[in-house]
């Protein structure tokens, strides 16, 4: 069972927008590419309320069970006067296995038949805050799919009442992915963390849950409360502290609870360590994780807010990396290694919960003060994290944290409030009521809006040309653009032939510098210029005016007979092909066509175009070749 799509309408700054995770298949990584101030957060922040885990619920200020709270989801411009209902919709998909579960839970818990043959793949389940005049009234949860059942002896399919649809709902719901949102601040590992609930602020109480996964994980039926916190709270240590710490001295308790400390100990070795040696290559040989406690003086808040010491003692641990006889705070080492290891933390023990639920992971702007190698590290990590159902979504505006292969899980987060003004006075005057938070997919957006280069540069740089490195002895083939560039590259992939060192220029009369590198030095290089009435122009003053000798200057056209410019390599077949592919609804632009092969190539994913594109990427991919060989052969006979 995962998530599919969510409807997310007149939550904070957005009015209606619907993400569509998945449209056929399970995808298991999603990025939210926008600008700073975009309304990124917010996405995730409405994804999370629908269905929130403890921990991170409490992490963002709401109970256990609300995540943001509700009275902070009114839009912002209407906080005193909105009336209506603040909405999350969640599409789940269930699969046969899924809807078995489903169907004997029903009917060996609450009697129920439920028709699987009437029952649809997607289930829809709506969370709705209903507010008047500003003030929250009521909360619903509704599921929004018809659905069949017979009871008893009934032998007819009918609609369920009331009562056995909340059933029904809350049995889909209890099989739902629980969604972890893992904010910027919660990544500054804690010095100390608090097991005893009365100590610590938010930070360490949500390290605490986390201390209590790595219990579990070990399987030895360990808790917080009853294997450590009883253990310095027995009735007899609940007396003033010295007289604790006396009893403590003598008592065996802190023998058991150290033992419980090293099996966590041994356990988060074992898989953070061993995690971090698979997914970053890195040995971390000789190297331990060592968890300690202390106890503290108890100490509780009044009504007042002052401070005063109690007979009820309090507990913390800390983690500690050994290497050999060395120790080290965890919170001492760099913000890389700490931002790692609290991730790993995260991400590894909390699939050991008593509950079987799987979990969508959303991370806001992870990794966002680390340097290019360690985004890139993490966005490596991402896939091993979202196996089976789990699922992992984040935000970024870093061109690091950009994966060419997930595109087609990538959205593009905009808003009416942070476009691009006209000018100053516009900028100024825009308020709250401007905010219009929508949530596209990339190829969508940019279908849509090609100008607004603004939201997507992150993607844009992240696929920029970098050409390879090539050494001077190497022959290199020099294109007018980038369009000339893609293709030729996408050409060597469908043909299955090596790769060759093509350098894409600025257009036909940009190639002064490289011509003169390539007689000054001695280069080898061949000048591939348009067929067109330009490119022809181009070539006869160069070899006028640098001396270029015919053989390293061809138009396309000499190369492949009637393509006078690289995009004629695409007939009919190709082009519609392309269209389907980037979901147009007419013939793909020049820069849509450049886009297809660019996307392509970053994820690695070679498309067949028909029969025309091979024929016309055979023929010239042989005549460069071709020319190629025979200047080499050239060089080597003026050589001899």
């Amino acid at each position: 069972m995962y998530y599919s799509a969510f409807r997310i309408q007149n939550f904070k700054g957005i009015k209606d927008t619907t993400i569509t995770l998945s449209d056929q298949t399970k995808m298991g990584v999603f990025a939210f590419v926008g600008l700073n101030e975009s309304g990124k957060t917010t996405i995730l922040e409405a994804i999370h309320s629908f269905s929130p885990d403890k921990a991170t619920s409490e992490l963002v200020g709401g109970d256990a069970t609300s995540g943001v709270p509700v009275k902070q989801r009114v839009p912002r411009h209407l906080i005193s006067s909105f009336t209506g209902d603040v909405s999350v919709a969640a599409t789940v998909c269930l699969e046969e296995e899924d809807k078995d579960d489903l169907s004997n839970t029903l009917k060996n818990d609450h009697g129920i038949l439920l028709d699987l043959e009437t029952l649809p793949d997607k289930i829809i389940l709506e969370r709705q805050q209903r507010f008047k005049n500003g003030d929250f009234v009521k909360s619903y949860f509704t599921l929004r799919t018809d659905v069949k059942i017979k009871t008893g002896r009934q032998k007819n399919w009918r609609a369920p009442s009331v009562d056995e649809k909340e059933t029904i709902k809350n049995t889909i719901y209890n099989n739902t992915p629980d969604i972890a949102h893992f904010p910027t601040f919660v990544f500054d590992f804690p010095k100390q963390i608090f097991l005893t609930k009365e100590r610590g602020d938010k930070i360490s109480q949500f390290y605490r849950r986390v201390f209590q996964d790595i219990l579990d994980y070990d399987g030895r039926g360990h808790t917080i409360e009853d294997s450590i916190v009883r253990r310095v709270r027995s009735e007899d240590k609940i007396v003033p502290w010295i007289d604790f710490f006396n009893i403590w001295g003598t008592s065996d308790d802190r023998e058991k609870i150290q033992h419980v400390m090293d099996r966590a100990s041994a356990v988060v070795t074992e898989v953070v360590f061993g995690r971090w040696n698979k997914i970053f290559g890195e040995d971390t040989a000789g190297k331990e994780i060592n968890i300690s406690f202390e106890t503290l003086q108890g100490e509780r808040k009044d009504e007042n807010g002052t401070l005063h010491n109690t007979n009820e003692h309090d507990v913390f641990i800390k983690f500690q990396i050994k290497d050999g006889t060395r120790r080290f705070d965890v919170n001492d080492r760099s913000l890389g290694f700490r931002w790692f290891f609290a991730f790993m933390l995260f991400t590894q023990f909390r699939v050991a919960r008593e509950s079987t639920r799987p979990v969508l992971f959303l991370f806001d702007e992870p990794a966002s003060n680390l340097h290019a190698a360690a985004q890139q590290k993490l966005i490596d990590s991402f896939p091993e994290i979202a196996r089976d159902n789990y699922t992992l979504a984040y935000t970024t505006h870093s061109h690091y944290m950009i994966e060419p292969k997930w595109l087609e899980q990538t959205f593009i987060v905009s808003n009416r409030a942070d476009a691009p003004s006209s000018s100053m006075m516009d900028a100024l005057s825009l308020d709250d009521e401007s905010l219009d938070i929508q949530a596209t997919r990339y190829r969508t957006f940019v279908n849509k809006h090609p100008g607004q280069t603004s939201y997507f540069q992150p993607i844009l740089d992240r696929l920029r040309v970098v050409p390879s490195r090539f050494d001077i002895d190497r022959q290199s083939v020099v294109v007018e653009g980038k369009s000339d560039y893609y293709i030729l590259r996408y050409a060597l992939r469908l043909l299955e032939q090596d790769d060759l060192p093509i350098l894409p220029a600025l257009g036909a009369g940009t190639f002064s510098s490289l011509i003169a590198l390539h007689i000054g030095w001695n280069l080898k290089m061949l000048f591939i210029l348009d067929g067109d009435d330009k490119g022809k122009e181009e070539r006869e003053k160069y070899t006028k005016e640098y001396g270029l000798t015919p053989s390293h200057a061809v138009t396309m056209d000499e190369l492949v007979p009637g393509v006078k410019e690289i995009e004629d390599f695409l007939d009919q077949e190709a082009l519609d092909t392309i269209s389907k592919d980037l979901e147009l609804d007419k013939k793909p632009t020049k820069n849509q066509i450049r886009r297809f092969f660019q996307e392509r190539l970053a994820r690695d994913e070679i498309l067949d175009l028909g029969d025309g594109f091979k024929t016309n990427a055979q023929t010239v991919v042989e005549e460069i070749k071709k020319r190629l060989q025979s200047d080499e052969q050239e060089s080597m006979a003026n050589a001899a």
